[in-house]
């Protein structure tokens, strides 16, 4: 190989030439990868938003008695223990004494009525309430969960009893989770309709101590706008996510008999509902506390809403999800719950041609989010009316 020193000018023309047409492929490549895996091109505005939605953070833990513990703030201490116990608790009253206690229960969608999230501004439904009343007593506990299913949102209802706390009122808005979670995570993983999602994984993640978090964000939080730089960042995100989930290390061995659990899935699935739903009524009933629950809407239920062209194009590509909502999630009876006051917002939105969702999976922008806490309101306000009239006669 001749020195380098006595290349020709042509020579180092030629070898910048092929270095420039390979960095070139490389980009274009990486352009392409990059964009089939997120289905946004680096040069969009909307690329910088999927970045930060996949910056890590120390999330759900595995709870000894309800799956999951999510919460961020303690927001109810008791002689027993000291928790984490909810995602959020609305401002109390200026007269403690005089707040009406709302607890939440369900999954991501239940956690964004008092979760800010894109531009939803917090504590929606406690604020929501108070409007309609023209009042400052309704105090939101917001137990819910991102990844939560029954019997999860009852265990944690338990739990909550347990520790001492005692809401007036109780909203439970759920379903989708209930189909999608088991159909979508655990059929996978042979796992129990009943388990909490990918539980297998979710053990094996409890453990990890977050240390790849900081390169991976500050990463996600930097847009080079060069195809090959983003693709190597990319590669580092994929194996924080895959170490800080448990992809990597997946225990196994939790259905010794998922044949037979198999045979009877979908069965059982929608009987996990339905008994978790009448458990947590039964406990409702027995304790003199109204309990609302809702089922909430999804946008890949047939002829649930009239899809709006961001939500045809963006928002109906996640089949791991959406397969088993097409098949199954109208199978769902609401007249096999025993609560009085149930709801089926299934087709809250079959009228409403504005988009209300806000991604491929089940969650809602603004709007939506809106809709939903001013149906609640409605739905429940005649009860609501009589804990309100109670709540404020009381000396």
């Amino acid at each position: 190989m001749r020195n380098v020193m006595s290349w020709t000018k042509a020579d180092k023309i030629l070898v910048f030439v092929v270095f420039a047409v390979l960095f070139s492929a490389l980009n274009v490549a990486s352009y392409f990868i990059i964009k089939s895996i997120l289905n946004v091109s680096i040069y969009e505005e909307k690329y910088d938003q999927e970045n930060k939605r996949f910056m890590k953070k120390l999330g759900s833990k595995v709870h000894p008695f309800y799956g999951l513990a999510d919460g961020n703030v303690v927001g109810f201490k008791s002689d027993i223990s000291v928790e984490r116990s909810f995602v959020s608790v609305s401002p109390q009253p200026n007269n403690a004494s005089k707040s009406i206690k709302v607890l939440v229960l369900g999954g991501s969608v239940a956690h964004h009525l008092s979760a800010p999230r894109l531009n939803i501004p917090p504590y929606q439904l406690a604020t929501k309430l108070n409007e309609y009343y023209n009042t400052d007593m309704f105090v939101v506990y917001n137990a819910a969960f991102g990844g939560g299913k029954q019997p999860q949102q009852f265990f944690k209802l338990m739990y909550l009893d347990f520790l001492g706390f005692k809401p007036d009122v109780i909203i439970n808005y759920d379903g989708f989770n209930e189909i999608a979670l088991p159909f979508g995570e655990n059929l996978e993983e042979e796992l129990n309709a009943i388990y909490p999602r990918k539980f297998n994984k979710l053990v094996s993640s409890s453990s990890y101590d977050g240390a790849c978090f900081d390169v991976n964000n500050y990463l996600l939080s930097k847009n080079t706008y060069l195809p090959i730089l983003e693709l190597a960042k990319w590669v580092y995100v994929r194996h924080c996510h895959n170490v800080s989930t448990g992809m990597n290390n997946s225990l196994s061995g939790w259905s010794p008999d998922f044949q037979e659990e198999k045979q009877k899935y979908m069965q059982r699935t929608i009987n996990v509902w339905e008994k978790s739903s009448n458990k947590i009524y039964d406990f409702a009933a027995d304790s003199k506390i109204p309990y609302f629950h809702f089922v909430q809407p999804n946008q890949y239920l047939e002829g649930s809403k009239p899809l709006s062209i961001i939500e045809k194009a963006e928002f109906t590509s996640y089949q791991l999800y959406g397969e088993p909502i097409a098949r199954f999630y109208a199978k769902l009876d609401v007249t096999k719950l025993k609560a009085s006051a149930k709801f089926d917002h299934r087709y809250l939105f079959k009228a409403e041609n504005r988009t209300v969702y806000s991604d491929n999976c089940c969650h809602f922008n603004q709007l939506g989010m809106d809709l939903i806490s001013s149906a609640i309101i409605k739905d429940a306000s005649d009860v609501l009316d009589k804990v309100f009239l109670t709540k404020s006669n009381e000396q």
